[in-house]
């Protein structure tokens, strides 16, 4: 069954985010952190313009003594509203993609690519945050998130702080509220929704889950084994937390009783006068943090974060142009970069207001086209073809 994506009004009312996490975390202690170089304040090594009016600059410190001292740093500037932005995406959540394959399904049109959010590389690559593809939620939680959102009519991507809501509905037993849809844990309470686009990989389950196809129970599944096994072709699969409340409503459901579930997206947009809704993107990708906000450099300096890594960004400048951008050593994949405070510092420096921080290491990849059907060509390193396989990707298209 296809998953539906409308609340009544009177439910997406009652499901809004907390106040607290829409509040600005504190500045990290300058001192503390290692200081940004001086690249920025360089001569830049190269431009170049893209279709749609979007422009590239490159600062690059060349060789050094030491490979680590080694920075590139690639900048495309897109005018606000003059590409069309959308997420792609690997075939399921449970398995990656190379940002170049995901690219190919929207081969002519795609200018600019890069990196999406954080993944899981120890088992299946689930993405940890949401996503939404094609209007409909493809992964989520009812716990607060942050992403980006993407909305194809306006041309515009927004940072979002949000949160998946919904219902599973039956005539003789009532509703429930989804905990989340295609997630890497079961929730506390609250029913846990899967389909087929989680993938090969096995996914949780508790010991009962209800199988439903074109708006009816079909199976019944009693064991954690058969329900964490992927879903069938137009199939969502309904499962719980053993010993919740849903668990036990889920044991009054029956083959052929008539159930529906509904999703959508709950939240605002913080960078936005007002705050305004959400509302319905057309796809959503997760970040991972939101590293400066109205100027301010929000990246912290302990020990991870003062790693030097490849490290990428979108930023939002203070007339609404778009800044997609990637740091990285030349050319080692894993290594070089910029710590976190430094890569905050070259964002604000870059021109953002604004910025949020895509997966950053060896998933750092930045691919543009100078011409409408010409090849991808990648910006992030100096050197070496590798790509790192990851869930998805954010693009910009020629309209």
């Amino acid at each position: 069954m296809k998953i539906r994506t409308a609340l009544t009004p009177a439910l997406a009312a009652a499901l809004v985010l907390p106040a607290a996490v829409l509040t600005a975390a504190p500045a990290a202690d300058a001192r503390s952190c290692k200081a940004p170089t001086g690249i920025l304040r360089t001569p830049v090594d190269k431009t170049m313009s893209l279709p749609g009016g979007a422009t590239v600059r490159i600062w690059d410190t060349g060789d050094r003594k030491r490979n680590i001292d080694e920075v590139r740093i690639v900048a495309v500037r897109i005018q606000r509203g003059s590409l069309i932005p959308r997420a792609v995406t690997a075939s399921t959540l449970s398995k990656a993609a190379t940002p170049k394959t995901q690219a190919a399904k929207a081969n002519r049109a795609v200018v600019v690519v890069v990196n999406g959010g954080v993944f899981d590389p120890s088992g299946p690559s689930i993405p940890v945050r949401s996503q939404v593809l094609n209007g409909a939620v493809r992964k989520g939680t009812r716990a607060v998130d942050q992403g980006i959102a993407l909305y194809e009519k306006s041309r515009t991507a927004e940072w979002t702080l949000h949160k998946t809501v919904g219902t599973v509905s039956t005539g003789a037993h009532g509703s429930r509220e989804v905990g989340n849809v295609n997630w890497q844990s079961l929730p506390g309470d609250g029913v846990a929704v899967y389909t087929r686009a989680w993938g090969t990989s096995a996914h949780p389950a508790g010991n009962r889950t209800v199988v439903v196809k074109k708006g009816k129970v079909t199976k019944i599944l009693t064991s954690r084994k058969a329900g964490a096994k992927r879903p069938g072709s137009g199939e969502t699969w309904l499962t719980a937390r053993n010993g919740s409340g849903t668990a036990s409503w889920l044991q009054g459901l029956r083959v052929g009783e008539a159930v529906t579930v509904l999703t959508q997206q709950s939240g605002v947009l913080p960078f936005l006068d007002g705050r305004p809704g959400v509302g319905r993107p057309d796809s959503l990708v997760g970040v991972s943090s939101a590293m400066v906000r109205w100027g301010q450099n929000l990246a912290g300096c302990g020990s991870r974060d003062e790693t030097l890594r490849p490290r990428s960004g979108l930023m939002w400048t203070a007339n609404g142009d778009l800044i997609v951008a990637a740091v990285a050593g030349r050319p080692n994949a894993a290594a070089g970069g910029a710590t976190a405070h430094q890569w905050g510092e070259y964002m604000k420096q870059l021109g953002a207001v604004h910025a949020v921080n895509l997966d950053g290491g060896t998933s750092t990849t930045l691919l543009v086209r100078t011409k409408v059907g010409g090849p991808l060509i990648r910006l992030d390193r100096s050197g070496g073809s590798f790509q790192r396989a990851v869930p998805d990707a954010l693009t910009f298209q020629v309209p």
